[in-house]
């Protein structure tokens, strides 16, 4: 089980937020070297056990909007500032979770990434880097 936290500051708006709900993500491997695996942080925590009680908890919620995009389930949560994206059957990376969460930090908002991946390590650190470039995408347009 990988677990990570990834720390996004400077995100100009919330708009950049709602750019993190959709577009295109993959876990497939990049093209070339392979990179180097990613760290673990043993500490990080998406709140919930496994990604299954998860997506079973979230998915009932009162308040939560769930769609599929791009295969992916997306459990938006607008009263805890959080989009969760959760890898479909099939994928490399099933199950994972991605929680993405944005706090207000002084004049700008921060974005906090935490992930949940019971898949292979390869499959975990390819979501993770898709994720980041997802992110820092949003921030540069956000600014």
């Amino acid at each position: 089980m990988i677990n990570s936290v990834i720390r996004s500051s400077r995100v100009a708006s919330l708009l950049g937020f709602a750019l993190l709900a959709g577009g295109g993500w993959a876990s497939g491997a990049f093209a070339g070297e392979a990179p180097s695996p990613l760290p673990e942080q043993a500490d990080a925590s998406v709140g919930y056990p496994t990604v299954a009680a998860a997506l079973a908890d979230l998915s009932v919620k009162p308040g939560v909007e769930v769609s599929i995009q791009n295969g992916w389930t997306i459990v938006a949560d607008p009263a805890a500032s959080a989009i969760w994206s959760f890898a479909p059957r099939g994928d490399a990376a099933y199950p994972t979770v991605v929680r993405r969460v944005l706090t207000q930090t002084g004049p700008g908002v921060s974005l906090e990434m935490t992930v949940l991946c019971e898949a292979s390590k390869d499959a975990c650190d390819s979501v993770v880097r898709t994720f980041q470039e997802l992110n820092a995408a949003a921030s540069k347009s956000a600014r």
